[in-house]
């Protein structure tokens, strides 16, 4: 609308026209406050795949270290003739591998939700 045309209407279309701009701006102001959450969990989901990255190579650092010292415990056993110190060492390889498993399974899991929730 020309100012000229504006100045014609009365009071009543005025308030009218102001009021729809206001709910207008409320709206547009909602929208914006809903993009930049799904902005910001989209930047959620793309840190937490790094980080998932991340916990996988400090797995395998993990595993390694389980490995070696299993490996050394298992070598100190052949010094040691003794069944009671071979029956810790299994039980010590147990619970290292079901440590393991474990924190696999966490990592699996973490993973498969980060892929979920990027698919939705």
């Amino acid at each position: 609308m020309t100012d000229k045309e504006f100045k014609h209407l009365k009071r009543n279309d005025l308030i009218y026209i102001i009021y729809e701009y206001q709910k207008k701006q409320e709206e547009l102001t909602k929208e914006i406050e809903e993009l930049r959450q799904k902005l910001s969990d989209k930047e959620l989901k793309i840190s937490n795949a790094g980080s998932l990255a991340e916990v996988a190579a400090r797995l395998s650092g993990l595993f390694e270290a389980a490995q070696k010292t299993a490996d050394d415990y298992m070598s100190q056993l052949e010094f040691a003739a003794s069944a009671e110190a071979e029956k810790k060492a299994e039980e010590i390889i147990k619970k290292a591998e079901k440590r393991a498993e474990e924190i696999i399974s966490e990592a699996e899991k973490k993973a498969s939700a980060v892929n979920t929730i990027e698919k939705g």
